[in-house]
């Protein structure tokens, strides 16, 4: 019996998914620097449709992956597959998830802190995703996966400081009531934003690399022996 494979595209798409945020944070992060808020809102609301793009296509894969279980292969009257099926449309569905809602709140100019909070719990869990799949070695390549699972929970977890920047001085000084908290239109502590969104960037490249290098590892060899 065969199932169906989508691997190597869903490796596609948290690739592009990377490159997205990485591109979007850094040009939002640039503009700020160079005191060009009008343009950093610019780049922030064309990233987030990116963004949203990518996270409906990723939605539209897990919601299908969760409702029929496409990982299928029965071995005595059991799917010895089962547990992938949890692994990877759980994890994805909570990413679509995040991408889009972010997405939503730039478009509807709502407070983004909101999905960042969440981005924190959605990255302790799917950090656990990976763990377990790591010690119940579910996969040929455990630890390409534990890294895979990792990098994303970190940058999930990092999004919570970076929506905080965005509703605090790209988007607040423009829509009134965004901020969670009253502040000045400019930084006090630009040092530590500094830091933070480096750390926030540093992450994104990592998982970044850790989808192309789990692509390398696993998903191309699906090419040469499909299912």
């Amino acid at each position: 019996m065969t199932f169906t494979d989508d691997l190597a595209l869903v490796l596609d798409l948290l690739v592009l998914v990377s490159v997205a945020v990485f591109y979007t944070a850094f040009t939002v992060w640039l503009e700020m620097r160079r005191h060009d808020r009008p343009r950093a809102l610019t780049h922030l609301r064309a990233g987030s449709m990116l963004l949203g793009f990518l996270g409906l296509l990723l939605l539209v894969i897990a919601v299908w992956g969760e409702l029929t279980w496409p990982l299928a292969v029965i071995v005595g009257g059991t799917n010895v597959l089962a547990a992938y099926d949890i692994l990877f449309f759980d994890s994805l569905f909570l990413l679509a998830f995040l991408l889009v809602s972010f997405s939503l709140c730039i478009r509807l100019q709502l407070p983004t802190h909101f999905v960042g909070i969440l981005g924190v719990v959605i990255g302790l869990g799917i950090g656990f995703y990976g763990y377990r799949a790591w010690t119940l070695a579910l996969t040929e390549a455990p630890l390409e996966t534990l890294l895979l699972y990792l990098g994303f929970a970190a940058v999930a977890i990092g999004s919570y400081p970076a929506t905080l920047y965005v509703d605090w001085f790209v988007v607040g000084p423009a829509v009134p009531n965004v901020d969670p908290l009253p502040t000045d239109p400019q930084p006090r502590y630009p040092t530590m934003w500094t830091v933070l969104l480096g750390l926030f960037l540093l992450l994104v490249v990592l998982a970044g690399v850790a989808a192309l290098s789990y692509g390398f590892s696993t998903a191309w060899a699906h090419l040469g022996a499909p299912p």
